[in-house]
């Protein structure tokens, strides 16, 4: 498996059930308003309002493209008209002065682009027109435009402008541009089918007819992974679904990578231009063929990308500035440089002071042949989660890293076997928070936790495991059997009995040395409540072969005896 290569922790859009994409009217679904700096719109549909004003086309030659059209009042004032607000915000964000000027927001490489909830999961092209029998801020959509946006017509929803987007650079917001596409691919099937269809067997469509036709609809738009196009060519509706894009350049340049190319993440957005290419490919070969049709092939990984077996098999590709901070794999960062420069013997073999070469028996089954290979000796999700530490240290910015308590120690041990001096940091701070919670010099008696627990003014809730002392205070509300059963059942008695029967894994042991702050002293033992159920030899072994190894010791004189913990 090639683990992370959209980067860590990254959530993608998913395709979805293309055969729902046959029938947007039954399919829409309404959504919760949502707030906006640019204003309100009252959605109509753009089917019928061409139906019943078709001179609208003709300042189009026809056709609108994959447009919608949203109406302005240029007679109002202040903020009556959200089509006027729209305008104005869209000069603004394009650097023009004359707000008033509709024809340059309506043609050339500068459309006014939108887009619906406080999630811009797919951009518009928006296009004003003044028109007196339409109705003031009201803005219309197709039916393939409400279908992917989950818009319902004659519902209210705001709308933002987003002709440029912005960017956090150096903590201040500015507007940037879309990226120019080199390329996308798009996935063609019918928009309608029927039994006659299927019977007739495949449809046959040119590429090139498709290509052209979608340039006219799209050029200068922006288009967006999973998004559905419609064009009609020969007699038939087509869906057109944005499957992949590429952008014009993808800089090599390690010292000023983003954190979509550091992560090795795939685009999902760009604008289409006139040197966009057009790959297309018939989403299901037995009702569509393509005639010229192809695939757009797959990038090869740039040439800075190491590649990382874990040790259970799992294969990363990572490039070097993510691992330049890790000394440990120094070698394979700085591979080609300095020392570790390979060089050609007179035989024609390559002569180097590193072996870059892992052996294909411990390799990822699927990982390339060629390139820089070195294994590590973590597990995939705890190196999975190192790469979002390292992320956070390079754009701190965009990506924020928190040390979970179930983690603490893979993630030290990984911190080690890397030689991550940031990370060992961290977790070193955690265990000093041990160390300073953590009584070591003597042992807590019954009487304290007893008084603890009943003192409502402190609010503490301290449990005792075999004979460990845990005050569970800031844990209690995230306690996944609910916040109410530890206070009902596990105060002031030694619990482990419980922790046995409602914790069958071992993976609610990692939370315990978070917890511990001490030992419950042995002569107050008798006077703890006793249980009918009794703790299984075999899970004490379980639980005393992980805690044995961060238990304190303690020597204390205590009633006159010397007694010593562990």
């Amino acid at each position: 498996m090639k683990a992370s290569i959209n980067g860590p922790n990254r959530r993608k859009n998913r395709v979805g059930d293309r055969t729902l994409a046959s029938d947007f009217e039954s399919n829409v679904k309404p959504i919760e308003k949502t707030n906006s700096s640019t204003g309100s719109f009252k959605v109509k549909s753009l089917e019928k309002l061409l139906q019943s004003n078709p001179d609208i086309l003709d300042s189009f030659n026809g056709d609108i493209g994959n447009s919608c059209l949203f109406a302005v009042d240029k007679s109002c004032v202040g903020t009556d008209d959200s089509g006027l607000q729209l305008v104005k915000q869209h000069t603004q964000q394009i650097g023009q002065k004359d707000e008033a000027n509709l024809d340059t927001s309506v043609d050339g490489k500068d459309p006014i682009l939108i887009h619906f909830h406080e999630i811009p999961v797919f951009v518009l092209r928006a296009i004003p027109i003044e028109k007196s029998n339409l109705e003031k801020n009201t803005i219309y959509l197709s039916q393939c435009h409400c279908f992917v946006n989950k818009i319902c017509v004659d519902a209210v929803y705001d709308v933002t402008c987003c002709s440029r987007i912005e960017k956090v650079e150096n903590k201040t917001s500015t507007l940037h541009d879309y990226e120019n596409l080199s390329a996308a691919e798009f996935e063609i099937f019918l928009r309608y089918t029927t039994s006659e269809d299927n019977d007739n067997g495949a449809i046959i469509f040119s590429a090139a007819e498709i290509s052209e036709k979608l340039l006219q609809h799209i050029k200068s738009s922006i288009v967006t992974t999973n998004e559905c196009l419609i064009i009609l060519l020969d007699g038939s509706e087509l869906v057109c679904r944005v499957s992949r894009v590429k952008i014009e350049a993808d800089p090599e340049d390690e010292a000023n990578l983003t954190s979509g190319q550091a992560l090795l993440d795939e685009p999902i957005r760009g604008r289409i231009c006139e040197n966009t290419k057009f790959f297309i490919a018939a989403s299901n070969p037995d009702t569509v063929r393509i005639d010229g049709g192809q695939r757009l092939p797959e990038d090869a990984l740039p040439s800075d990308v190491i590649h990382v077996t874990t040790n259970d098999k799992e294969w990363f590709p990572v490039r070097r500035t993510l691992l330049a901070p890790c000394i440990n794999l120094t070698k394979y960062v700085q591979a080609g440089r300095g020392k570790y420069k390979v060089h050609e013997t007179e035989n024609g073999s390559k002569d180097a002071n590193i072996d870059f070469n892992l052996p294909e028996s411990d390799r990822s089954p699927d990982a390339p042949s060629d390139g820089i290979h070195c294994m590590v000796d973590i597990d995939c999700c705890t190196f999975d989660r190192v790469l979002l530490f390292i992320m956070s240290q390079l754009y701190p910015d965009e990506y924020k890293f928190a040390l979970e308590l179930s983690e603490a120690n893979a993630m030290s041990h990984a911190a080690e076997i890397l030689g991550l001096q940031s990370l060992s940091d961290l977790c070193l701070s955690q265990q000093a928070s041990f160390k300073s919670r953590v009584r070591k010099d003597k042992y807590i008696r019954y009487s304290e936790v007893k008084a603890r627990n009943d003192n409502p003014s402190n609010n503490e809730i301290l449990i005792i495991i075999d004979g460990m002392v845990l005050d569970i205070t800031r844990w209690l509300d995230q306690h996944p059997g609910g916040a109410g059963i530890i206070p009902t059942q596990a105060l002031n008695i030694d619990c482990t009995c419980f922790f046995e029967m409602y914790h069958v894994s071992r993976q609610s042991f990692l939370y315990l040395k978070s917890f511990y702050i001490g030992e419950l002293c042995p002569t107050d033992i008798p006077s703890l409540k006793g249980n009918d159920i009794k703790t299984s030899e075999g899970f004490l072994l379980s639980l005393r072969s992980y805690t044995d190894k961060w238990r304190v010791q303690i020597e204390e004189k205590v009633d006159g005896q010397i007694h010593k913990s562990l």
